[in-house]
Formats: C-alpha cells, structure tokens, sequence
C-alpha cells in the first residue's frame, strides 16, 4: 500500500513537466518537418535547374516547382500535427539553392496553439541565411537564433 501510495504522488508531481514534454514534442516534430521540407526544396531546386517554392500556411508545408508560376506543380505536402503550425511564408529557392532574390535571408517560426513559447515551452524557428544555409533554431526566443 505504502509503494502504491508513493507511486500516485510521484505521478500527481510529474504529471505538469509531462505536460510540457509532450508539447515541446510536438514542436520539436513540427520544427523538424518544416526543416526536411526546406532542405528538400533546396535540394529539388538545384537538381531541377528551377525555382522551387517552399510554402507554409498553418499546418500545412508545400513544396512547388515553380517552372510555370501560373500553374505551379505540387512535388510535397505534408501536415503538421498536434495543433502546431507554421507562419505563412513563401520561399523561393533558385537553381543554386540560395533564396530568391538574391541576396536575402528567411525566417519561419512555428507555434501551437494556446500555448505561448517561454522558457520552459520552446518553439522552434527556421532560419535560411544569404548563402543558403539551412538550419533550425530550438527556441526562436533565443538571441543567437
């Protein structure tokens, strides 16, 4: 009975940081989706010889050849799941796989719903640089990212 007892109350106190694992989870899935996605697009675009579009809406992630821009052709698209999403963005990858134009850098930052990114809830931010470089920032809070 004693054991039992110190198992509950053991539960009782881990429940609330559980919460939170499961969501930073979530976020973390989300982030590494938006991240495969991007390096995909990149990929594709240097492959292709073409612009290729990387395009978040919500949950949503596309990636498009973007060879005719008035009928784009859908190569990816994927869900993220959990109630995180993304901040719409349009990102166009050109044939040497920097973004278009030229020189600029990018930045899309997710986030789950009702939930607000702190210290202890960390939502993670792509970032792309002048040169193309891809990478994916574990809180998009934090100054370096």
């Amino acid at each position: 009975m004693v054991g039992l007892s110190i198992s509950a109350l053991l539960a009782l106190t881990a429940a609330p940081y559980y919460a939170d694992y499961i969501t930073n989870s979530r976020l973390r899935e989300g982030g590494n989706l938006v991240l495969a996605e991007a390096l995909a697009a990149q990929s594709e675009a240097i492959k292709r010889n073409r612009t290729v579009r990387l395009a978040t809406a919500g949950s949503t992630v596309q990636v498009l050849d973007m060879t005719d821009p008035a009928n784009p052709v859908q190569l990816r698209q994927r869900e993220m799941s959990g109630g995180v999403s993304a901040a719409s963005a349009t990102l166009d990858f050109g044939s040497e796989g920097r973004l278009l134009p030229f020189p600029s850098s990018a930045a899309v930052d997710l986030s789950k719903t009702g939930v607000s990114c702190s210290g202890e809830l960390r939502c993670p931010g792509l970032r792309i640089d002048v040169g193309g470089a891809i990478k994916l920032c574990g809180n998009q809070l934090d100054s370096g990212c």
